[in-house]
């Protein structure tokens, strides 16, 4: 019997070493699964920062393409306006029936030719703009 009472603290023995080797492997395995969170967590967090960054930019890009928009649809319906009355006194003057369809036949298609090429320039402008804006969100693409 005093063999069988020697036997058994090996065996505790034995599972103790096991049991700290699986501990020991778990909490190396829990470390790099951390370690790997903390990198992911970094990379997102700097593309996060890149992209706010980017955001800002193209917010402060875009209240400037929008200032310019305005101006010009200021500037173009300051010039129909004139072009109207301008027209307007024209046909108040006209002598025949002709003559006024003449007056406003022009006027037509000089608003028609000069509103199709302000739109056709701030078409333009606009994707001009979003070709920028979108210029740092396609490098992200990339990563």
């Amino acid at each position: 019997m005093a063999t069988a009472k020697k036997a058994a603290p090996k065996k505790k023995t034995t599972t103790a070493k096991a049991e700290a080797r699986v501990a020991d492997s778990a909490s190396k395995m829990i470390d790099e699964g951390v370690e790997q969170m903390t990198d992911y967590a970094g990379k997102f967090g700097g593309f996060a920062e890149d992209g706010l960054k980017a955001f800002a930019e193209q917010a402060a890009s875009s209240t400037e393409i929008f200032r310019t928009l305005g101006a010009r649809n200021m500037d173009f319906f300051a010039r129909t306006l004139e072009q109207g009355v301008e027209a307007t006194q024209s046909l108040t003057s006209a002598k025949d029936p002709r003559e006024a369809m003449e007056i406003q036949t022009g006027y037509a298609k000089t608003f028609f030719s000069a509103y199709t090429s302000e739109m056709t320039k701030q078409a333009d402008i606009c994707m001009s703009a979003w070709r920028n804006a979108a210029k740092p969100f396609m490098a992200f693409a990339g990563k």
